[in-house]
């Protein structure tokens, strides 16, 4: 390894006086250039600029890539950061669309339920009406007949206490007889009164009037017993109406009372409908921005996602490169170091001392050109040497500079 690195040595200076036609024409005239500035000299500069060029490239790169990897972790850190937000607010966001959907849904609920109880209360307000209509109808006729009834009773009272003529107390007494809420028992009376058929009062008891019929039309009535039947029926009827009456007001009050629950209920129900169904159309509203909002949510963050995966495959790439161009790097300068070493060792500068002078006298006696001396058997012979040396080296640390 000694010779190679000597031979090595030998063959750069070669090179060094072929490049150098001045270092030639020195070299023959004496010794205060050579004493200056020698060829191994000049290859040991050359391989310390290298070594330096080297170092500053390296050194520049990785200041290069200290850079590039705080801008990875800035944006790793701040794609994280927003990637997270995001997955935060999507998951806010499902919550408040769940929550507005439950709401909805209630809100659909309990206006089906306004609405369907509407429709039964309406109904309710038409059935309560029809029947209140037909208790009205049916009160007024009753209520007619009673006061026909009074009426007549009235107008016969009057004509059989005047004690008038019996042709105007038969036309009376016959009005009254035909009256349709006057008891058979009486009307069979009055007919034997009119008859003629009267018995004794006092013969013939007051209920039997309105009770039974007399076991003998024969008797002969008193107008006085006609009378009180008269006068009896009247308070009955006119007890009868007075009950109708009330009991008219009643059911007219209670109607109005019922009519007015359902109406309130109604109207109410119905603003309440309207409310609800505003309530409902604006949360809908509300929740088709929020998915919206999710689904925009959902794209930059898969956006986002996508960014730091490529940012990360191209960080780490860029991290293998590095690493990869400063191990070659570092075998270029080392195996610079190990030239300059050589070059500066004493093996090479003892060759160079052994071998210089005697190719100054081949120089300046024989006239040979630097490109013979070149294509000498020795520096052919040492020129391989360094060669393969080099390529071994190039070859060791994959350098394209070495070879």
């Amino acid at each position: 390894m000694k010779q190679v690195a000597t031979s090595m040595a030998v063959v750069l200076v070669l090179g060094a006086l072929t490049i150098s036609h001045g270092a030639g024409s020195a070299l023959a005239t004496g010794g205060s250039t050579v004493a200056g500035a020698t060829p191994i000299s000049k290859v040991i500069q050359l391989l310390q600029e290298m070594h330096t060029k080297g170092t500053q490239e390296k050194e520049a790169e990785a200041t290069r890539f200290s850079a590039f990897d705080q801008w990875c972790q800035d944006q790793k850190r701040i794609k994280t950061d927003e990637i997270n937000a995001g997955t935060m607010k999507i998951e806010k966001l499902t919550a408040q669309i769940e929550k507005d959907t439950a709401h909805i849904n209630a809100l659909t609920d309990r206006i089906e339920e306004l609405e369907e109880d509407i429709g039964r209360w309406q109904k309710d307000t038409k059935s309560t009406s029809d029947v209140r209509a037909k208790e009205a109808l049916d009160y007024k006729a009753t209520a007619a007949d009673y006061s026909e009834s009074l009426a007549a009773l009235d107008e016969a009272l009057m004509v059989l206490k005047k004690k008038a003529n019996k042709v105007a107390q038969a036309e009376a007494l016959i009005q009254v007889q035909n009256l349709k809420l006057i008891p058979r028992v009486s009307k069979r009376a009055l007919i034997a009164f009119l008859q003629q058929a009267q018995p004794a009062v006092e013969e013939m008891p007051d209920q039997q009037l309105f009770n039974e019929a007399p076991e003998a039309y024969g008797y002969e009535f008193q107008s006085g017993g006609v009378v009180d039947m008269l006068e009896k029926l009247k308070d009955e009827f006119a007890e009868k109406k007075y009950e109708l009456d009330r009991e008219e007001l009643q059911a007219q009050h209670a109607f109005e009372n019922i009519a007015q629950q359902l109406t309130d209920n109604i109207e109410n129900a119905k603003h309440e409908v309207e409310k609800k169904t505003t309530l409902r159309a604006e949360t809908q509203q509300a929740k088709a921005q929020k998915e919206g909002e999710k689904a925009q949510t959902e794209a930059d963050r898969a956006e986002d996602q996508k960014y730091l995966d490529e940012t990360t495959a191209l960080c780490a790439q860029k991290s293998e490169d590095f690493a990869s161009r400063s191990k070659l790097r570092a075998d270029e300068l080392d195996a610079l170091k190990e030239a300059i070493d050589i070059m500066s060792g004493e093996e090479v500068s003892g060759a160079g001392d052994k071998h210089l002078p005697s190719l100054l006298s081949v120089a300046s006696g024989k006239g040979a050109s630097l490109a013979q001396l070149r294509s000498s058997s020795l520096g052919q012979l040492l020129q391989e040497k360094v060669s393969a040396f080099l390529a071994e080296r190039a070859e060791k640390c994959n350098s394209r500079v070495l070879a």
